[in-house]
Formats: structure tokens, C-alpha cells, sequence
């Protein structure tokens, strides 16, 4: 399940629609008339009826904002909309947008930076700011140092497993990566393994991408520096290696079409490393057979590494001075603490601030991972905000298949990657 997969909740849609509109909206302040259009791919499951609600608080809150939600089926439709509607002068006032797309899309004069309205009258406090968690902060800037981006729908990387397996073989959840080769090793016996992975391929990269990308943080590696790829150090080397060797041990199987989820669920493997906005997945693939429980991604020599999923929201310049006012009042609500802990309930992915945890208390004594997920968001890094960034992802996903899948050496097909790559940043 890796980042660009919707997520689909399973359940009873919105019970809280019933709730009276103000009690979760900011004091309502009047507005000239002025209506702005949001192009977005929250449009199934939970999403669309909770951002529907969502923006109806808002204009409850805030009279004479209008807010036109244009829905698309998924994030690759969503993004040939949003570079359609450049190309014809006619775009959204804001619209999602991955690190990479805010990239070209800067580069192309497309939308504005967003300093002026995160610190100014209308924008947030410095508590307010220290209140996001680290990684969601430092992802909403672009190598200029400007801020380009806020804060939408977020998740990162945990890992799921059997409780019962482990608590059967005596072992205990592992908390370093040495721990899990270890445990993993143990566990490969009687017809079944560790885990299970997609390494995703040239165009698709997969979970096994991510949590490779996880892996060369935690020991200290880097996936670019100064604006170029490095994708061959010695720690992207040693992390690959270290997948090579779980997988020649058995422990690691390779698969495609979420693997782990399957193979967890089925009680073949004992872990799954991937998004917790998968966990009404691993869940169901579960059906109630085990305990099926949540724990961060094993740290290395530097810690946890961690992957930061999800969008930001852009503001496109075609957008007149008060839409553009609107838009960032809009944004920054739903940044607010009461209005992402709903978010983050209704749909599973995360708070994108910490103030928001007391607020889900009731919420998170009954689903423990969110809160464990939403601290790894201190850590999680996003995509690297380049343009050529695609490139590279789709190169380290090969790289991946050439080691696990046919067997290649770590060092020879990172350097492969990393030709390609560069030549990418090059232009």
C-alpha cells in the first residue's frame, strides 16, 4: 500500500453530521461575497462526506465565503486536471499537491508563496507553529526556503504485526532494525516468513520503496543533498544490502498487490511494514483471527526513519487578492485542532498538529495507533521537493527489483539509479 493509494474506510459514514455546525466552527466573521474552488481526490470512502462537512463548518464560520469542492477520482487524475487548468489560464484557487508537483508548479509561476499569509495578521502564531510536528513543517517548503505549501492529509509508515506469533515464540516487538533481522530470522520456519513486500517497479514504486527510503535515514543516509540525487551512498548500500539479506534468509518474500497485508492477514507473516492510512486494510485482511497490533518502524544508528505520505494544499496565482485571503483562511481552518483531530477520525489519516491529541483523547483510548503514528510524524520525511524526484523514486524501485527480485548486487544498481537520476536533475 504505498503513498499514492486512496484510502477507503470501511464503516458507517460520518455519525457525526449530526453534530451543530458552529459548535466545531470559529466565531463567525462576515465577508464580502467571494467564492473560491478547491480541486481535490478526497472522493470516496470517508473522505468526501467528512471534507464535505468540513467545509460546510467553514462557511457556517466564515458568511460570504463560498467554497466549491471539485472532486477527483484519484491522485493521478487530480494532477493532469490541475496542469490541464495551467495550461488553459482557468485553474482551481487551490488544489492538492504532492512536494514534487508544488516544485514544477513554482518553476512555472503557477501558484504563490505563502509567507506573507502564514506570518502575517490573518496567519498563525508562533505557538500555533511550534504546535505542527516537525516533519509536516519542514514539508511545506520548497529550496528557496519560502513556504509553498500547507498541510492536508497525512500519514506516514508503522509497523503492523501478529502479536500472537510473537508472544508463541517468545520474542518481543523489535525497536531497532538489528532487532527485526534478528526476530524476523526466527520467526522463518515451518512454511512461513517475516514479512512480505512489493518493491514496485520503474513507474509504480510500492511500500518496499518507502520503507527502503525509511531504512537509509534510520542509518544515517541521505536521498538528496544540495538540490542533487544521492542515491549510492554507503547507507542506501548497506540498507539494500540489509534487504537482500532478509530476503535471501527466507524472511522477506517479495510480492506485488499489497503482499504484506495479504500475507499478515492470512497469519503467514508475522509483520507488514506500510501507511497507516492502511490500517482498515490490514484490519479487514486480519477478519478478527489474531490481534493485529501497531508499532513504529524500527530506528537505525540515527534514529527513526520515516516517510511522510499525503498531500499539501497549494494556492494557484491566477486566483484574484481576495480569493487568494479566502483561501488561506479556509486552509489555515483546517489546520485547527479541533478540525484536524475530526479529519484524522473520520477518515485515518493524522493530525497534523500535536494540539490536536488532547482533543482525540476519548478517540485514541479506542484506536492506540493513531497516536503512535502521529508521533512518528515529528520524524517522517516527505518527498524531496523537486520536479525530477519522480524520476529518481522510479529509479530506486528498480533498484529494488534488480537486488530482490533477480538477485543483482546493492552497490551496482544503486550507481545505475543514481545515473539516472542525476541525468533527471541535470535536465
Amino acid at each position: 500500500m504505498h503513498r499514492y493509494r486512496h484510502l477507503v474506510l470501511i464503516g458507517v459514514v460520518i455519525a457525526a453530521a449530526v453534530l451543530t455546525l458552529a459548535a466545531y466552527g470559529s466565531t463567525a466573521k462576515k465577508h464580502d461575497a467571494v467564492t473560491i474552488s478547491f480541486m481535490e481526490a478526497m472522493s470516496s470512502g470517508t473522505q468526501k462526506p467528512s471534507l464535505d462537512l468540513l467545509t460546510k463548518r467553514f462557511e457556517a464560520a466564515h458568511p460570504g465565503i463560498t467554497v466549491n469542492l471539485i472532486a477527483e477520482p484519484n491522485y493521478g487524475v487530480l494532477q493532469q486536471k490541475e496542469q490541464a487548468s495551467i495550461a488553459a489560464g482557468a485553474p482551481p484557487t487551490i488544489g492538492q499537491a504532492y512536494e514534487n508537483w508544488a516544485a514544477g508548479y513554482a518553476d512555472a509561476k503557477a501558484i504563490v508563496p505563502l509567507d506573507s499569509y502564514v506570518h502575517g495578521k490573518t496567519g498563525i502564531t508562533p505557538a500555533q507553529q511550534k504546535g505542527f510536528w516537525k516533519g509536516v513543517w519542514k514539508d511545506l517548503y520548497l529550496p528557496d526556503g519560502k513556504i509553498w505549501m500547507w498541510p492536508f492529509n497525512k500519514s506516514d509508515y508503522v509497523m503492523y504485526y501478529n502479536a500472537d506469533k510473537l508472544q508463541k515464540a517468545g520474542l518481543a516487538v523489535p525497536k531497532t532494525w538489528v532487532q527485526f533481522a534478528t526476530v524476523a530470522k526466527q520467526l522463518t520456519k515451518n512454511g512461513d516468513w517475516a514479512w512480505s513486500t512489493d518493491t514496485g517497479t520503474l513507474s509504480a514504486p510500492a511500500d518496499g520503496t518507502i520503507v527502503y527510503l525509511s531504512l537509509v535515514h534510520a542509518l544515517g543516509g541521505t536521498w538528496v543533498v544540495n538540490g542533487k540525487p544521492t542515491l549510492d551512498t554507503k547507507a542506501g548500500i548497506k540498507a539494500l544490502g540489509y534487504l537482500a539479506d532478509l530476503k535471501k534468509s527466507g524472511a522477506l518474500q517479495i510480492g506485488t498487490n499489497y503482499p504484506g497485508e495479504t500475507a499478515l492477514g492470512a497469519g503467514r507473516s508475522a509483520f507488514d511494514l506500510s501507511t497507516v492510512a492502511g490500517y482498515p486494510y490490514e484490519l479487514a485482511a486480519d477478519g478478527g483471527k489474531f490481534p493485529m497490533k501497531v508499532a513504529p518502524l524500527p530506528s537505525g544508528r540515527n534514529g527513526q526513519g520515516n516517510s511522510l505520505s499525503g498531500t499539501n494544499v497549494v494556492i494557484f496565482a491566477k486566483s484574484s487578492p481576495a480569493e487568494r485571503a479566502a483561501a488561506w483562511q479556509y486552509m489555515e481552518f483546517l489546520t485547527e485542532p479541533r478540525q484536524t483531530a475530526y479529519w484524522a477520525e473520520e477518515t485515518g489519516y493524522l493530525p497534523v498538529t500535536q494540539a490536536a491529541l488532547p482533543v482525540m483523547k476519548r478517540y485514541i483510548a479506542t484506536h492506540p495507533y493513531q497516536q503512535i503514528a502521529a508521533q512518528s510524524l515529528q520524524v517522517a520525511r516527505g518527498n524531496p521537493p523537486y520536479a525530477w524526484w519522480t524520476v529518481a523514486e522510479g529509479q530506486i524501485a528498480q533498484a529494488l527489483q534488480s537486488v530482490l527480485d533477480n538477485g543483482g548486487g546493492p552497490a551496482d544498481a544503486l550507481a545505475k539509479a543514481q545515473q539516472a537520476a542525476l541525468a533527471a536533475a541535470n535536465g
